[in-house]
């Protein structure tokens, strides 16, 4: 990733704000230290630091964390200092504090398309909680007949005006389903208005796993964490057939 695309991905991803006062609320409650994992250009890490938090924000790369500290520029000096940026694989990543919360926000879970690499985050988040703290992530819950009928028609999935003006339409449309393997692949389309006319366009290329909530029960069991509640949104709503994500809760196993 270059350095334009991870500012184009920070100004792409700003409008998402419906998570932020579930992790906000989070590290109210649990307290520092907090690790993000897959923490992109900060959009969850610079409002944790903000509300006095020391947040280790990870991610496997270098150009999205270089952004983080273009976006802490305007900040004060203390909340720079309390994010500390490290490049490191969601599977593999090794960090000395023993955190009071980890993050998993915004589905990056599911870029995990490998059993292996799926089985090896969670042990390394197991080992990096600290006593009383909590994993926290969330992730889509899969509607497979609408994969199946939907399968390469492009809907819309939001606009935004952005600080010049400029309007922001996103687009996204399914180019694959494998069933056996859970893998999904889709593209994003995201095209820039200037005065009612396109400016140009973005497409984004994404290949992930969709978890069941079995499947992740299973997982989480066998990596040492077990679930304190899961519920199908950020205001806690019970998880059911209508959901359209899962967001779990869970803690070291006794």
């Amino acid at each position: 990733m270059s350095d334009d695309e991870a500012t184009r991905f920070a100004a792409e991803h700003a409008h998402y704000t419906e998570d932020l006062a579930y992790w906000r609320s989070a590290g109210a409650r649990l307290g520092s230290p907090v690790l993000d994992l897959g923490a992109a250009a900060g959009r969850v890490a610079i409002p944790l630091a903000r509300d006095g938090l020391e947040v280790w924000a990870v991610d496997r790369s270098p150009e999205m964390l270089a952004q983080i500290r273009v976006e802490l520029a305007g900040e004060a000096p203390t909340v720079d200092a309390r994010v500390h940026t490290v490049v490191g694989e969601l599977q593999s990543f090794r960090l000395d504090p023993a955190f009071r919360l980890i993050i998993v926000a915004m589905n990056t879970l599911q870029v995990l398309t490998e059993p292996a690499d799926r089985a090896a985050c969670l042990r390394r988040v197991r080992a990096h909680l600290a006593e009383g703290g909590e994993f926290i992530f969330d992730v889509a819950l899969p509607d497979v007949d609408e994969i199946r009928d939907t399968m390469g028609v492009e809907r819309p999935s939001g606009r935004h005006r952005e600080p010049d003006g400029s309007v922001l339409v996103h687009s996204a449309w399914y180019d694959s389903w494998d069933p056996p393997t859970q893998t999904l692949e889709f593209t994003i389309r995201i095209t820039r208005r200037v005065d009612g006319r396109d400016a140009g366009e973005t497409l984004r290329h994404h290949r992930v796993h969709l978890f069941t909530p079995a499947e992740l029960a299973e997982l989480l069991t066998a990596a040492g964490l077990e679930q304190i509640a899961v519920s199908g949104d950020f205001e806690g709503s019970r998880l059911d057939g209508e959901s359209e994500r899962q967001v779990h809760r869970c803690r070291a196993a006794a």
